[in-house]
């Protein structure tokens, strides 16, 4: 069976441990030569260092309860809101970042059990929030607490993410088929590791682009030589459309004349942008039609000399 189409079953395997099947995707991104993504399931698989920002799906709510007392009453297990803590201590108080590697996290969820609770050290917050929540009134004890669930979801996030990753990757790059443990290697094109370096990005990392928003109002900052197909195809590809397709493109505007400054892509180009969001490039790409629609006409008017 095929490296890819390995990963792919253990992935749909529930039972299938999650810090297995990035073993084999490490190994997978070792072929592929990408190592953004041998960074990510190092990170994943051993945990995040201190000096390195968790994603999202690593970031867990963090709630309180407190007792307090006065010389009159004494109130407890009281619910303290998140954002007093916020306020008067800080975000971190309120946000807890896992970085724990996946084989430990697996381990903590099977020991999961009604009574399993998951929190941090509160003693300093009790310094903090002192007459800060009920005014004459002390803290006593303020204890934390964070959603069990909140493991779960990193384990189905990366078991998401990676089987996302390893379909898309089969369908844009073929080849990836082919590699097998103990196998010669196999041959990759430039366009199609561009391709995968560019998937890894979208995937794991967030498509990081010079697009502030994808929007109608989006802001593209592109920089294309007048002339130069393959300063053309770089900006393409940079914003975030595959290097296949950024090149066939390119192909066209350097045969084809632009209409006029206000619209720079010709009628070839057009109609290849249509076919080619009919088909789901859009989504494919990860890019709205007004934006990639922006991309497209900028680089054409760089390229043709127009602004």
């Amino acid at each position: 069976m095929a490296l890819i189409h390995d990963i792919q079953a253990a992935l749909l395997d529930e039972l299938a441990s999650v810090g297995g099947v990035l073993l084999k995707l490490r190994f997978l991104a070792a072929k592929l030569d990408d190592n953004v993504l041998e960074e990510w399931v190092q990170d994943e698989t051993e945990g995040y260092p201190d000096d390195v920002e968790v994603p999202e799906y690593r970031k867990a709510q963090i709630t309180y309860t407190g007792s307090f007392a006065s010389f009159a009453q004494q109130l407890n297990n009281v619910s303290i809101p998140t954002y007093i803590i916020s306020k008067e201590a800080g975000e971190r108080w309120v946000k807890y970042e896992i970085r724990d590697g996946l084989p430990l996290i697996e381990d903590q969820t099977k020991r999961v059990n009604d009574k399993t609770q998951f929190g941090i050290d509160a003693s300093n917050l009790k310094v903090l929030l002192q007459d800060k929540i009920y005014s004459g009134m002390g803290i006593v004890d303020i204890t934390s607490r964070i959603d069990t669930g909140a493991f779960s979801r990193v384990q189905h996030a990366v078991r998401a993410k990676t089987l996302d990753f390893t379909l898309k990757l089969e369908k844009q790059v073929p080849a990836v088929a082919e590699i097998d443990v103990g196998q010669a290697a196999v041959s990759i094109s430039y366009e199609e590791q561009q391709d995968v370096k560019h998937l890894t990005q979208q995937v794991f990392l967030g498509d990081v682009t010079n697009i502030h928003n994808t929007g109608d109002n989006a802001n593209v900052t592109l920089s294309v030589t007048k002339g130069d197909t393959e300063s053309l195809v770089r900006a393409l590809s940079h914003e975030g459309i595959p290097v296949r397709d950024a090149s066939e493109l390119a192909k066209i505007i350097e045969h084809e004349e632009p209409d006029d400054a206000e619209s720079p892509v010709g009628p070839k180009a057009r109609s290849w942008l249509l076919d080619k969001l009919g088909k789901g490039a859009s989504e494919a790409w990860n890019l709205g039609k007004p934006v990639i629609q922006k991309i497209i006409t900028e680089a054409a008017k760089q390229y043709y000399g127009l602004g």
